[in-house]
């Protein structure tokens, strides 16, 4: 069972030919109340990690008049309450659940693969947006306890992501802040993260770039 966090532009993307990939995955689109592909207000507190006292639960320090800083919350909320509704009546096997995640979403991935490791099986950070507090994301990364039996994860990003409204020409190669982190990742004992770069391909485009690989990946395959 493969979940995909906003649902609403995940299920935009898939094709009869990237079903045709995994016959038997049972896919549950993870989204929000909107006709619009992204819920920008609500993915924003929901997807990024808690920082500070309390419930973590603060300003947006990027986007002006969004909260933040939700993540453990609604990773209850998905692993707990969600969960039970998506799997109600379903021969559903623990040990093969997996999680999908584009920019915010990739940040989440990373933020539940770190704090719940079992939360999941299998984790996939599509174009996860380190940028948004690379500092928080990478505190988050050195706090990580040792795991027991690290997961599966795979990273896939394009080398021709720009992030909107920021100005210059795309850059030539995928996002350096990523590919640190991904690296400093690697210095957990057993992550051995999977890593693709999509050539040629913007932030939006892997969404749809990314599913010939992790749609197999959260089958299980390699």
């Amino acid at each position: 069972m493969l979940y995909l966090l906003d649902g609403n532009a995940a299920f935009d993307f898939l094709t009869p030919e990237h079903l045709a990939l995994v016959p038997g995955l049972v896919l549950v689109g993870v989204g929000y109340d909107t006709d619009r592909q992204f819920a920008r207000e609500q993915r924003t507190l929901d997807f990024t990690a808690p920082d500070g006292p309390g419930d973590g639960i603060r300003p947006d320090p990027v986007h002006p008049g969004r909260m933040a800083g939700g993540a453990a919350r609604f990773l209850d909320r998905l692993t707990g309450p969600l969960r039970r509704a998506a799997e109600e009546s379903l021969p559903i096997d623990p040990a093969r659940r997996a999680l999908w995640g584009h920019s915010f979403g990739g940040l989440f991935t990373i933020y539940a693969m770190l704090s719940q490791p079992g939360s999941f099986a299998r984790f996939a950070a599509i174009s996860p947006s380190i940028w948004w507090d690379e500092g928080l994301i990478r505190r988050v990364a050195a706090q990580t306890a040792p795991m027991d039996s690290p997961p599966p994860v795979l990273f896939a990003l394009g080398d021709n992501e720009k992030r909107s409204g920021s100005d210059g020409p795309p850059p030539d190669g995928p996002a350096p802040a990523t590919m640190a982190f991904i690296d400093d990742l690697r210095r957990h004992p057993g992550l051995d993260p999977q890593v693709h770069v999509l050539p040629g391909l913007i932030h939006i485009q892997t969404i749809a770039g990314s599913l010939p690989l992790a749609l197999p990946f959260a089958a299980g395959g390699d």
